[in-house]
């Protein structure tokens, strides 16, 4: 009788723990996260401008280094240009010698002009002489015919002029081709800013569109960062962030959600490979630095806490 007691209190308790575990199950599970996280990268506001060249070329000299900041315009390389130099002074030597051919064109068709308007002066008044018996018909018909043929000559002049007109303002195209060909031998900062790598050496060819070097420009540095798909709808702007740098847990900076990207991205922005996919999605964000607590260098990654509550 004894042993009966004992294992009947025995199924009790077990059954009481089982219904103990059931209630807290429930609670477990209905738990929201506080903060999600995701990887990041420190870049300038629009990012890095990656320099392409806008002509090939053998490289000639280089004018400028990497890490050095520079300013809009700045010359950063040159490439050997003796080909369009001499272009260039080809059209000028063109262009002088149709500017003296339009001058020449400009004073036959004055002189004509005159010598036109000397022989409309005279048929006129031969015209009036004739009616008063002064002068022939004989002799107004020759002024006459002269100033037809004046006339015609006037008309053939200005068309010659004008089409000299059209060959200078064609080979003033033509320089400006050529200069613009030269020009594109010189290599210039697109704006103020870092100049983070600079590829080519002196003697080294380049390609037309290569990309040459890299520019940080002077612009605040934000923090854009990759959120999984699985929290992509609980991002907003204006939601609190701490940055910390990769493997570290102390906060480096502070910000808020300025951007969300309207659309999921299939490959990471922060791959070092172009063979180098993802197999989730993400969505993309921008945070503004209120506060930097520690130094952040550009293109360093890091890591961004998004406070949800």
């Amino acid at each position: 009788m004894k042993r009966q007691i004992v294992l009947l209190t025995a199924t009790l308790l077990l059954a009481a723990c089982d219904n103990k575990q059931e209630k807290t199950t429930p609670s477990q599970t209905g738990l929201t996260p506080q903060q999600i996280v995701g990887i990041g990268k420190v870049v300038p506001q629009g990012g890095v401008i990656e320099l392409a060249a806008p002509a090939s070329g053998i490289v000639k000299e280089m004018h400028r280094k990497a890490g050095e900041h520079i300013e809009e315009g700045e010359l950063i390389l040159s490439l050997c240009s003796s080909d369009e130099e001499l272009a260039v002074r080809e059209v000028d030597s063109r262009l002088k010698s149709q500017e003296l051919t339009m001058e020449s064109a400009r004073i036959m068709l004055e002189q004509q002009r005159i010598l036109y308007t000397e022989q409309e002066r005279l048929l006129k008044d031969a015209k009036e002489l004739l009616v008063v018996g002064a002068t022939t018909g004989e002799n107004v018909r020759t002024l006459q015919n002269e100033f037809d043929r004046g006339t015609e000559q006037i008309k053939r002049l200005e068309n010659d002029y004008r089409l000299q007109q059209s060959q200078l303002n064609e080979l003033k195209i033509q320089r400006a081709s050529r200069v613009d060909d030269l020009q594109k031998k010189v290599f210039r900062a697109p704006s103020d800013g870092i100049l983070l790598d600079l590829a080519p050496r002196v003697g080294e060819a380049v390609s037309q569109y290569q990309q040459y070097g890299r520019i940080s420009p002077d612009k605040p540095l934000v923090v854009m960062v990759e959120i999984d798909e699985l929290f992509a709808h609980k991002l907003q702007l204006g939601q609190p962030c701490r940055i910390n740098l990769h493997g570290n847990d102390e906060v480096a900076a502070t910000g808020e959600i300025v951007h969300i990207s309207p659309d999921l991205k299939r490959k990471s922005l922060f791959s070092d490979s172009g063979t180098d996919l993802e197999d989730r999605r993400i969505r993309e964000i921008e945070v503004s630095l209120n506060e930097v607590k520690q130094p952040l260098f550009i293109e360093s990654k890091v890591e961004c806490s998004v406070q949800l509550n």
